[in-house]
């Protein structure tokens, strides 16, 4: 792969995983993220198009989730 395409492969999956860290956080709402992520220049390099972007935001909330729950973050502790 060549350098330009390199850093502009680089440079998508940041700004995509920015908007998705937004999402995640609650900052932004699933529409906004979505438009958000189609917006993104050379959003293809970072293996998102119209056609997967739902299940790219889906797939990164169920993983946080995931995650938090095994983290012990958000167990309920009552006995």
């Amino acid at each position: 792969m060549g350098q330009v395409k390199q850093w502009a492969t680089s440079v998508a999956e940041n700004r995509v995983g920015c908007i998705i860290d937004d999402y995640l956080k609650e900052k932004i709402d699933f529409n906004i993220a979505k438009d958000k992520i189609m917006k993104v220049e050379n959003v293809n390099l970072a293996d998102v198009d119209e056609n997967n972007v739902d299940e790219v935001l889906f797939y990164a909330k169920e993983d946080y989730w995931k995650k938090r729950n095994a983290e012990g973050k958000y167990q309920n502790n009552a006995r």
